[in-house]
């Protein structure tokens, strides 16, 4: 994907006709220094003389009045198609960085979550907001690139008119100022692309800012050494190689302004001490030497915007090869008429951002029933969360399959099997607005939760939203429970719900809320370490170490659930007793 091509598959005709109309543009400006010369050639009078080529225009007595005329169509031209290219590629711009924005939570959405989680968040953060508009704002310099290219080239071809051997002394001039002109501007370009990675850690480090607020604001020692340490240091890194790439940029920028006046000055005072010119001609030659002046620096000066927009398009190529899509068949409805999750040899195993193996869990053999409840317990990094993220179906398994009544989850049913699953994960995110209730009444059902919840007096439900997400976190979780409550789902996972309840909440939760489930014949997973509770659950499942044991009573899990978060590790089951 090129600059210009990102743009001219969002409208071609429209870039195209941009395209045109900055070539048209630029070859009437290299129209103008040859009309002016023409009026102060020697056998046209000049400006010298008024004879019969005068006429008065408006009170004004007017020379050359057809070359005059000429002229001002030609400013005119100049005038509508150079703003009519840049209005053109504009619009093209706004569709394309909206595209491009577009194209990025569509990949999120699409994404794997493990990939997600590889990249993280400050990078995705930092493709949307930095690098889509260096992106839009390099391509839409495009026509006045080309004006000047066209008018560069056009002054170009009338210095070769002049003299040819001045074209040569000129276009040797040219090059070797462009070449010397390019070596410190691959120079800063190497800083910029640094600074480009540096960016990514400060978006990372102020995410920690943001979401450590409490943790820094109780020691002073901590929120300074974090500041000084971690924040301070890739600021520093991010300024330091920023000021450096963009001073050799602004050195060699202001260098190339001058690269024409340096060729006027060769011209002047060596190039007419070795060839015979005319005085008319060295007028010519200068007047298109300063005339070319501008076009040439704002092809240099253009350069530093393209090098960034190219660095910025490159990192989010490699975004978009880091976050595949799962490549999974998009469907209408939910499987609802399953009755039985079973994992067969299901293994798991993390991938870090340099592919490099890291911690596994399984094989795992064992079922999960609807009209059943199933505790998971387990010590820290024994493998719980991974579990409940291959339950859920978030999690791909890298061995062995995941079945629902004897069919294999795969790319063409893996959807439909999702949309019957609710989770409320420890790391939730809530959303103000219910989503997925379109088109059903779901008010009465929302009114009563919030009641039964103790959340009436906090929150209200209108026109398919929360009025306030400003709770306590308690407060927060009962919130999306409600959520989850709403989507009627076949399979509900609850990762540690009850951790930051009060005890009220707690014995609500586990004495009515999944029993309730489980009496309406869903399959209900929860991840706990409410022991006292075990009593409500069917089967348990203990983790430990990635391995998984399961017991069928409360007590035995228990006991399961000491030995997994103690030091003595429990024998893994059988795949009979898991099942």
């Amino acid at each position: 994907m090129t600059l210009l091509g990102s743009f001219a598959a969002k409208a071609p005709n429209k870039v195209f006709l941009s395209v045109v109309l900055g070539a048209l543009a630029g070859a009437s400006y290299a129209l103008i220094i040859p009309l002016v010369l023409r009026v102060l050639a020697p056998d046209a009078g000049g400006l010298e003389t008024i004879g019969s080529e005068t006429r008065e225009v408006l009170g004004w007595q007017v020379s050359h009045w057809r070359l005059a005329a000429v002229f001002a169509l030609v400013c005119a031209f100049i005038l509508v198609a150079r703003t009519l290219s840049q209005v053109l590629l504009l619009r093209v711009s706004l569709d394309v960085a909206t595209e491009l924005r577009t194209k990025i939570y569509r990949r999120i959405g699409d994404a794997p979550i493990a990939a997600l989680e590889r990249v993280g968040l400050a990078r995705l953060v930092a493709s949307i907001t930095a690098d889509v508009p260096m992106i839009v704002a390099g391509a839409r310099l495009m026509p006045d690139v080309l004006t000047s290219v066209v008018t560069l080239v056009g002054m170009l071809g009338f210095l070769l008119y002049l003299n040819p051997a001045v074209f040569w002394f000129v276009m040797g001039c040219i090059v070797a100022g462009a070449v010397t002109y390019q070596l410190p501007m691959l120079l800063g370009r190497r800083y910029l692309v640094r600074g480009r990675r540096h960016l990514d850690g400060l978006h990372e480090s102020i995410g920690g800012l943001v979401h450590g607020a409490k943790e820094l604001k109780l020691n002073d020692a901590k929120r300074e050494d974090y500041f000084r340490s971690v924040l301070a240091k890739q600021e520093h890194d991010v300024a330091a190689d920023g000021k450096t790439g963009y001073t050799i940029m602004r050195v060699a920028q202001n260098y190339g302004d001058l690269i024409a006046f340096f060729v006027i000055g060769a011209v002047g005072f060596v190039f007419v001490n070795y060839h015979a010119i005319s005085k008319q001609e060295l007028a010519g030659v200068v007047m298109v030497l300063l005339y070319v002046t501008g076009p040439v620096a704002v092809l240099l000066n253009f350069m530093p915007q393209f090098a960034t927009a190219q660095i910025a398009l490159r990192k989010l190529e490699q975004l978009f090869a880091q976050i595949p899509s799962e490549h999974v068949e998009p469907v209408a409805a939910p499987r609802r008429n399953w009755r039985t999750l079973r994992f067969h040899d299901v293994g798991y195993r993390y991938v870090d951002r340099s592919d490099e193996p890291g911690f596994a869990i399984g094989p795992l053999t064992f079922e999960i029933r609807k009209g059943e409840i199933a505790f998971v317990v387990g010590g820290n990094g024994s493998g719980k969360s991974t579990l409940s993220k291959l339950i859920s179906l978030h999690y791909a398994p890298t061995a062995g399959h995941i079945a629902f009544d004897g069919e294999r989850v795969d790319g063409g049913n893996i959807a439909a099997f999702r949309r019957g699953i609710a989770a409320v994960y420890s790391d939730y995110h809530l959303f103000e607005r219910v989503l997925g209730v379109e088109g059903r009444d779901v008010q009465a059902q929302v009114d009563g939760w919030l009641r039964d919840l103790a959340l009436d007096r906090k929150v209200t439900f209108a026109n398919g939203r929360f009025s306030t997400l400003a709770l306590s976190d308690g407060q927060k979780r009962r919130l999306a429970l409600v959520a989850a409550l709403l989507e009627d789902a076949d399979l509900y996972l609850f990762d540690e719900w009850a951790a930051d309840q009060d005890p009220t909440f707690k014995a609500a939760f586990y004495g009515r809320i999944l029993p309730a489930l489980k009496a309406q014949g869903k399959a209900v997973v929860a991840v706990t370490h409410d022991d006292r509770y075990f009593h409500v659950a069917d089967r348990v499942l203990a983790m430990h170490e990635g391995a998984l044991v399961a017991a069928d009573d409360a007590d035995h899990g228990v006991r399961l659930l000491a030995a997994a978060i103690g030091d003595v590790a429990p024998a893994p089951a059988s795949a009979e007793a898991l099942t």
